[in-house]
């Protein structure tokens, strides 16, 4: 409901804007309001700009997500700081986007066409009179000056030395297995039938119930037990990456409510290679045993690039 909700609130993305939103009506008559307050959104408090000295702030709730001071002339130029603070609800998130027009992966246009990534992150790395913020920004005649401006220190996470020494040691310890269901492979193609789920975007196959079994033999285990899992386990990655590579192929049959057996396997442009079957059994032992972890991190610079910003994978440090 509240998502919907900030799809019908006015744009207040500027100090001009939020004063217009606080004169359009008179304080509100409630014990609940304060005489500086004004609702953005019918006579809801947890919507609601307030008007300072220096300052609006735009509040959701408790948290002050926005403040635009009052712009100044220098030097002939029009001078706008805006803090700006994010959250990860989902209803902060569409306040961001519908009210304040930000986000956490925002981008902005320099000068020449350069677009950087200017976000809005939900962890905290300055305060101002008391209120916690995550990006300072200034902008000069609408352009934001990234020489003025500060956002929280984001940085992405790496292999180190050790993660790929770890990772060496774990396909080490079952490199006569994984050679053992490459040989295999045969017998996995033939009782293989495509799932659609397997297949589709984000699908994947049941790995996660093999884990006991795989970080057993990550320990040392040979037990019998351990060693039918992990065969199951590799069925499992056999099927999912022909169910993907039939899922993306043009006229491959996946099943249908009225005809609800797939095309077989046979009928896949291209077959499941040996190479890649190792990869994808690799893949599952190092998310199922941990050792896909990496733990070195390197930080991203202030208004990267916006090519070069990796999207995913970021860690905040205030």
């Amino acid at each position: 409901m509240f998502g919907n909700t900030t799809r019908h609130m006015p744009y207040l993305r500027t100090y001009e804007e939020a004063e217009k939103q606080f004169n359009k009506r008179g304080a509100v008559r409630s014990k609940k309001w304060a005489e500086n307050e004004r609702p953005i959104y019918k006579t809801y408090h947890h919507y609601r700009v307030t008007k300072h000295a220096e300052y609006y702030d735009l509040i959701l709730y408790r948290t002050v997500m926005a403040r635009y001071f009052t712009p100044t002339m220098v030097d002939g130029k029009l001078h706008e700081r805006c803090l700006y603070m994010g959250d990860q609800s989902i209803t902060s998130r569409d306040f961001m986007h519908h009210v304040l027009g930000v986000s956490q992966g925002m981008s902005e246009i320099l000068a020449e066409d350069k677009r950087v990534i200017a976000p809005v992150y939900y962890r905290a790395s300055l305060h101002h009179d008391g209120e916690p913020f995550s990006a300072d920004y200034l902008y000069v005649d609408g352009v934001l000056d990234t020489t003025r401006s500060v956002h929280t220190r984001h940085f992405r996470k790496v292999s180190s030395k050790d993660d790929r020494a770890n990772r060496a040691e774990m396909v080490k310890r079952f490199e006569p297995y994984i050679m053992m269901a490459q040989m295999r492979m045969p017998e996995f193609h033939a009782n293989t039938e495509v799932d659609r789920h397997a297949g589709q975007p984000f699908g994947s196959g049941n790995e996660r119930k093999y884990r006991d079994a795989i970080c057993d033999m990550a320990e040392g285990s040979t037990e019998q037990t351990d060693i039918n899992h992990f065969f199951e386990l590799c069925e499992d990655a056999y099927t999912t990456l022909a169910s993907k590579r039939a899922y993306n192929q043009r006229g491959f049959s996946m099943g249908t409510y009225r005809s609800p057996s797939p095309d077989p396997i046979d009928k896949l442009e291209k077959q499941i290679t040996p190479s890649e079957f190792r990869t994808a059994i690799i893949g599952r032992i190092n998310r199922l045993t941990g050792a896909h972890e990496r733990t070195e991190l390197v930080e991203i610079p202030q208004f990267v690039v916006e090519s070069e910003y990796p999207r995913t994978n970021i860690v905040l440090k205030g």
